[in-house]
């Protein structure tokens, strides 16, 4: 049964290798690893906000009620005793005074603006962290879209697979049922015996199981397909077989050429490289702390216990103050010498991941490359081997219909044509999926498409 009578039989929606591609790189993995990068876009917006001016206004009305009160007020001289001594002392006194209860209002308004101008190189490292690890983010999420392709297309290819081999399963199945007619009619004939035909009725039978099996297999590899690029789980899909698999494989490249590729391409490494020059730039950061900051303030206030003038007359109760405001942390208890410590021991931590996902990367292409190789040697065999299991069916059908040979020899040279179908399948199946996982492993995948 081939692709067109599944669509046509079970109502299927067909879909590309293509159209795979395509829903992958925008499937819930991808979109999240997209946001990591849009919010580390935010955060460089955010340091660069550090030495653009800051403008800030507000504004206050309350109105205050004091109660009655006794206050002392301050002392006063009193007056010398006429009948006193000459050059007696000044004697003093604190008269006490009533204040009625009254209500006090109060209007307050104030726009301040500030500029940085020295914060010993804190700001304009912090954009250069922001701005590396906002491309760290960028390269994660580009390697990402690599893994979330490539696994689309890894099952693409296993419902390829599943498909085809119930293609192959069905071929069988025919063949078993004409061997049956075959060995009916041979035994109807007096030219071979009962167990022949009772023997060709049982392989019918395992046949038609193994088949009804497969669909199964097919429906597993169809919802593992539509949930990945996010579509209906209960949707079947049938894979458009892509041209590629009907002609011989291509030749891999060499070891040489796949490592430089990836050293050139591989977004993660890349990725790693921003997070070290992030991580560096930390350093520097932290070390700001050392030094002192400096900035430049400009403020206008206006107040006033009255709505007259606050409100009516612009000229009167403002206030204008211009200056400069340097701080300078002389002794933080050792914290800024701790911070220091703790960026340099991060930078030596992301050189050290850069270094061992470098090794990993050489690792990861030599062993997909070597998987490629392997594959395509495969497939070669197998495509040999199949013409060879043909040859041997067919002689077999021959020997049995002129009475040399036996059901057992026809159901082996059955079964070795099935496996060698198979088998032929399965590797030229493995060569593409083995390509593109070599492709996700150099980083050149959308370039190849």
């Amino acid at each position: 049964m081939n692709p067109i009578l599944l669509i046509t039989v079970l109502g299927a929606t067909p879909i590309s290798l293509q159209e795979v591609r395509q829903l992958s790189r925008s499937n819930i993995a991808q979109r999240l690893s997209e946001l990591g990068a849009a919010i580390a876009a935010q955060q460089t917006r955010i340091s660069v906000s550090a030495i653009l001016p800051q403008a800030n206004f507000a504004a206050d009305a309350s109105r205050t009620f004091l109660s009655a009160a006794r206050v002392r007020l301050s002392p006063v001289p009193l007056p010398p005793d006429p009948n006193g001594p000459p050059n007696q002392p000044i004697q003093y006194a604190q008269p006490l005074q009533d204040i009625i209860a009254y209500p006090r209002n109060n209007f307050d308004a104030s726009v301040s603006i500030s500029q940085l101008l020295l914060d010993g190189g804190r700001w304009w490292n912090q954009i250069a962290q922001s701005g590396a690890a906002e491309e760290a983010a960028r390269g994660q999420a580009v390697d990402q879209q690599f893994a979330s392709e490539f696994e689309g297309v890894r099952r693409f290819y296993v419902l390829v697979t599943a498909q085809k081999t119930l293609e192959v399963l069905i071929a069988n199945e025919k063949r078993s049922a004409h061997q049956l007619e075959v060995a009916n009619a041979l035994y109807e004939a007096a030219r071979s015996s009962k167990n022949d035909a009772v023997q060709a009725e049982i392989n019918l039978g395992n046949d038609q199981i193994s088949t009804v099996t497969q669909y199964s297999a097919l429906a597993s590899a169809q919802s593992d397909l539509a949930t990945w690029i996010a579509h209906d789980g209960a949707e079947d899909l049938i894979a458009v077989e892509p041209a590629e698999l009907e002609g011989e494989p291509l030749a891999a490249p060499t070891l040489e050429n796949s490592l430089q590729l990836a050293r050139d391409n591989r977004p993660l490494l890349k990725a790693l490289s921003s997070q070290v020059r992030a991580a560096d730039l930390g350093v520097s950061v932290a070390r700001a702390g050392y030094w002192p900051s400096l900035q430049a303030q400009l403020s206008y206030l206006r107040q006033g216990n009255t709505g007259n003038p606050f409100f009516t007359d612009p000229q009167l109760n403002n206030s204008f103050i211009m200056g400069l405001a340097l701080r300078w942390n002389l002794f933080s208890g050792l914290a800024t010498d701790a911070q220091v410590r703790s960026a340099v021991y991060n930078r030596s931590s992301a050189q050290l991941n850069l270094e061992q996902f470098t090794h990993d990367v050489q690792a990861d292409v030599r062993r997909t490359l070597r998987s490629l190789e392997s594959s395509v040697r495969a497939t070669r065999f197998a495509r040999a081997n199949l013409q060879a299991a043909t040859y041997g069916s067919t002689l077999a059908q021959d020997r049995f219909k002129a009475g040399a040979g036996s059901t057992l020899e026809v159901r082996d040279a059955q079964l070795k044509l099935a496996q060698a179908e198979l088998t032929l399948i399965q590797n030229r199946v493995n060569v593409e999926v083995a390509r593109a996982n070599l492709e996700r492993a150099i980083g050149t995948y959308f370039k190849a498409y």
